[in-house]
């Protein structure tokens, strides 16, 4: 989606003046350059990793209302992200999925089924889609066969979505590119300057593959950088705290183990919900939600978090009989909350801010769900912040009513099947998950494959092929190897052994593509090896 010459571009273009230059590569600083873009604005991001390589890739990966909301009150949360969940669904099907979830209330629950349902009844209101119902055992048992109905006072059905937020970030961030606006990625932001009257219109950045420093100048400077918000502030010479993050850890078992047809939420035994989510890659089992006190890069789980999640599942799902060698992978996000006094995490407000001091407007807070939203009021906000006569330039809100670019029919994997032919042998599996990946761009590995041996696995249990991943590194925005494993295909993500495994058998179309010499790609080798070392269920704890 992105033309390979992109980076080169953006570098050439840093001396232009822009109207907004937006800082973090998460999805709300994607959103807001696209929202921008479509305004007809000059935009620039600059991102220190890679995009959505922090909390954007390490979500829950649900696009969904929020039902836990409901009991602290959040109503506008919940309102919103209902909302913008029904907008997604239609508007951009083959990445966010309508999905079903089970409730099962228990009699000893300290929340009571009645009142789960009388929620769920809200939630109705507050939905387009399909009206939450009671289930009968034997439908229970089609969705969750393990699932222990014992001491069970009821099980409710309603419908939320899913999503790869990796994914869902880099379609954001491509509807930008194709709406005008550049990207800069391996770019990290060393310090705010500001004009004759002291406030700040230019950034100093560094771009970490030349070493290079560049000034960017910008009418309105945008701090999106998520749990780094306060450190670009501190960059920028302001000072104070205005972020508390907290850490959501999860667990990922491996596809198969545990069948499930439908999502799975229940409240563990301190009464906190935990949900399973099916995905094509496996199960994810999630979160917790405690204050988090440390580094912001690279977050690991903690022993107890992971314990927590694990034992919630195997008491609800004993038949299973799951061990810890079923956990095939484990991951940590911070989320980006402002901090108003909460004596906990779970009582913080997860509603967007929007401030400006000195000339740095700073956005935190929102969901994933709710991108849209938090990047018009930025933007809307912003636009107010420009000269007289950039403002008049700026075409009405935009992005409400846009699919994003890439958009694939949901018969894309048979369409391919049926353009390789017999003579390619294209198995289902590497068809399905080229679909899914790399969504309009699929047939497109087709043509670039050199022969049929690039669409077959590049490793047993693969379903990647050289000729996708020769997609995503020509069209994918990568700087990295990681890039490629950990979001671009998830596979890091998923199965971070079966990536350290894979990562070698790329070193062809890597070093064809990105221009790599041999010891180029030995040290991309180690970088990713880095990196997947924290996704391992033995790396989570550092």
């Amino acid at each position: 989606m992105f033309d390979r010459r992109h980076r080169d571009q953006t570098l050439a273009a840093l001396g232009e003046p822009f109207d907004l230059v937006v800082v973090g590569g998460g999805i709300n600083g994607c959103g807001i350059l696209y929202a921008a873009s479509l305004r007809g604005l000059r935009a620039l991001l600059v991102e220190r990793d890679d995009l959505a390589a922090g909390t954007s890739s390490r979500s829950s990966k649900l696009v969904h209302g929020g039902l836990r909301y409901l009991r602290q009150l959040q109503l506008r949360t919940t309102r919103l992200s209902c909302r913008e969940r029904d907008r997604h669904l239609r508007l951009d099907p083959d990445l966010v999925e309508s999905l079903p979830f089970l409730y099962p209330a228990r009699k000893s629950d300290r929340v009571k089924g009645w009142q789960v349902g009388l929620g769920l009844t809200l939630y109705d209101a507050m939905t387009a889609g399909a009206r939450h119902r009671r289930l009968a055992p034997e439908e229970i048992a089609a969705l969750a066969p393990d699932l222990d109905l014992g001491g069970l006072d009821r099980a409710l059905a309603y419908h939320d979505a899913r999503v790869d937020d990796a994914r869902l970030t880099f379609a954001v961030a491509a509807s930008a590119a194709a709406a005008g606006g550049r990207l800069l990625t391996r770019a990290e932001v060393v310090e705010g300057l500001g004009g004759s009257d002291g406030t700040l219109r230019r950034l100093r950045v560094r771009d970490l593959e030349s070493g290079a420093v560049h000034e960017v100048a910008g009418a309105v400077l945008v701090n999106a950088a998520g749990v780094a918000v306060d450190e670009i502030r501190h960059r920028c010479g302001l000072a104070g705290r205005r972020l508390r993050p907290s850490r959501g850890s999860h667990l990922l078992l491996a596809a198969g183990r545990l069948p499930l047809a439908s999502a799975v939420s229940f409240p563990a035994a301190d009464g906190r919900p935990v949900f399973l989510v099916p995905h094509p890659e496996g199960v994810l089992v999630g979160t917790t939600d405690v204050f988090h006190d440390g580094a912001l890069d690279d977050p690991r789980p903690s022993h107890d978090e992971l314990d927590y999640l694990f034992t919630a599942v195997v008491t609800r799902f004993p038949a299973a009989r799951l061990t810890w060698a079923d956990v095939t992978g484990t991951f940590a996000g911070l989320r980006p909350i402002l901090d108003h006094g909460a004596r906990t995490p779970s009582e913080a407000s997860r509603d967007e801010g929007i401030w400006e001091e000195n000339g740095l407007l700073s956005v935190a807070g929102g969901k994933l769900t709710t991108w849209r939203v938090t990047a018009e009021e930025a933007v809307a906000a912003a636009v107010a912040r420009l000269p007289a006569e950039r403002a008049a330039v700026a075409g009405p809100p935009a992005s409400e009513g846009a699919p994003l670019v890439g958009r694939a029919p949901c018969d894309l994997a048979t369409r391919l099947l049926a353009s390789a032919g017999s003579s390619l042998r294209l198995s289902r599996e590497v068809a399905t998950a080229m679909a899914r990946r790399l969504r309009a761009l699929a047939p497109l590995a087709l043509d670039l494959a050199r022969n049929a041996s690039e669409l077959a696995p590049l490793d047993d249990g693969s379903d990647l092929c050289a000729a996708e991943a020769r997609v995503h590194l020509r069209h994918g925005l990568v700087v990295r190897l990681e890039d490629l494993l950990l979001r671009r295909t998830r596979i890091g993500t998923w199965t971070p052994r079966q990536a350290t495994a894979l990562a070698p058998r790329l070193a062809a179309v890597a070093c064809d593509e990105m221009g790599w010499t041999a010891a180029d790609f030995d040290r991309e080798l180690e970088r990713c090896e880095r990196a997947l070392a924290g996704w391992r269920p033995e790396g989570a704890l550092g």
